[in-house]
């Protein structure tokens, strides 16, 4: 029987809710200042000149996708 290891997304996920156990109130800052830099990564997307829009767009996506990461990691508690 061959074991899988675990993916380096659901690790990610997995770390992070443990993190948010063992210390809630640091864990909430780092989620509170991490939307505020989502923010600042679409509005930079939105501002972008056309020849940097997809590079942008690909680091706003990236933010959203860890901070989707971040709040399942929370109801994972």
């Amino acid at each position: 029987m061959t074991v899988t290891p675990p993916k380096p997304k659901d690790e990610l996920q997995a770390v992070a809710a443990r993190l948010s156990r063992a210390a809630p109130e640091t864990w909430q800052a780092f989620i509170k200042a991490f939307e505020v830099y989502t923010d600042e990564a679409r509005d930079a997307c939105v501002q972008a000149p056309a020849d940097k829009v997809l590079k942008a767009q690909g680091r706003a996506q990236q933010c959203v996708d860890l901070s989707s990461l971040f709040t399942t990691a929370i109801k994972q508690q």
